[in-house]
């Protein structure tokens, strides 16, 4: 008898998995077909790309500060090449300390120029972007609330004490609500076989008694 009760879930189990990976790969291709998803995606990427843009602005900048720093280094060496040692030593010191300044100045304007870039690549499409999202999260929302509550009838099968665990329908459907709510929010859920678990837990004090408002 418990065997055959075994299998029986074991049966069940296996074949709520096949629906579950079909009903998310569904979804997947309907949010991958959604425009809304497809500009959401797009605007992001958007934004990456006036990042990277600014990255470069401001590397270029330093870059070529550094170049020019360089550059007055050298020619303060051949300069002072022909000069007494003092006086190499004052144009060296001095050309070495005008490439630092030029280095942290090129800094300063790199992130300033950097800043201005991705700014203005913003205020193009920023609004948009938050647009889009917000359309995004009340779509979701409505999606959401055709699973937000369950048939009073349901809800009875589910808390029941008594439920057979060979009652297809109320399981299905209860591995269905779960399903999308662990979808969606992230939930794992993990059943539990015991056919006396409500009562240990409402006899632990860890759950509030099922009066089919508690979960409303």
């Amino acid at each position: 008898m418990g065997t055959a009760s075994s299998r029986g879930r074991d049966e069940m189990a296996s074949g709520a998995a096949e629906p579950m990976a079909k009903r998310q790969k569904v979804d997947e291709a309907e949010e991958e077909e959604d425009p809304l998803v497809r500009r959401r995606e797009e605007l992001v990427l958007m934004d990456a790309n006036a990042r990277a843009k600014g990255r470069e602005v401001e590397e270029g900048l330093v870059r070529e500060a550094e170049e020019k720093a360089e550059r007055l280094e050298r020619e303060a060496n051949r300069e002072a090449s022909s000069c007494e040692e003092s006086k190499r030593k004052r144009l060296r010191r001095k050309a070495k300390k005008k490439g630092k300044r030029m280095v942290r100045e090129a800094k300063e304007r790199a992130i300033l120029e950097s800043d201005r870039t991705l700014s203005e690549a913003r205020l193009s499409f920023g609004q948009e972007l938050r647009s889009v999202c917000a359309e995004l999260e009340a779509k979701n929302e409505d999606r959401l609330s055709h699973f937000r509550r369950l048939p009073s009838e349901l809800w009875k099968k589910i808390v029941d004490e008594h439920l057979h665990h060979n009652d297809l329908f109320a399981l299905t459907m209860t591995c269905r609500f779960f399903r999308e709510k662990q979808k969606d929010l992230g939930w794992k859920v993990e059943t539990n076989w015991n056919e006396y678990r409500l009562i240990d837990l409402l006899e632990s004090g860890r759950m509030v008694s099922h009066s089919l408002g508690w979960f409303q």
